[in-house]
């Protein structure tokens, strides 16, 4: 009967400590990835179209795991108009070297400073035959 209890109160134990998630502990390096990527509105360069048309993106993400992708339009005759999608994002690994988006959307960071922001824009799973990547590079928003 002891060696049940025993057993029992160490397995609670186990799986208590096991389910604990990280909140509010992080490392400098892991602050700092988190102040570059959230303390910094993001945008990509304008993207000239066939019709004399060119759109930018702008990313602002917050700590609380939310993000606003506002895409900005201007037509040949310079009116703007803007569209915002709202995303939930988190780090994916450990190193904080990827972000999920949910449904199979992860930015697989390249490279992150204060000046740049360059990620593989990324569908689907490694080793999938439906993955597509794209390289795209941000900038602070000026």
């Amino acid at each position: 009967m002891n060696r049940l209890c025993i057993c029992l109160v160490l397995s609670t134990v186990f799986f208590l400590t096991g389910c604990v998630e990280k909140n509010g502990y992080y490392t400098e390096g892991e602050n700092n990835v988190i102040s570059l990527v959230c303390d910094v509105t993001w945008s990509t360069e304008n993207t000239i179209h066939d019709a004399g048309e060119t759109s930018r993106e702008i990313y602002q993400f917050k700590r609380d795991g939310t993000c606003t992708r506002t895409i900005v339009w201007t037509d040949k005759n310079g009116e703007e108009s803007r569209t915002e999608i709202y995303y939930r994002w988190a780090f994916y690994d450990q190193g904080s070297s990827t972000i999920y988006f949910g449904e199979s959307h992860y930015w697989d960071i390249e490279e992150l400073t204060s000046t740049k922001f360059a990620v593989y824009n990324r569908f689907g799973e490694y080793g999938s035959l439906d993955m597509s990547r794209e390289y795209m590079e941000l900038s602070p928003l000026k």
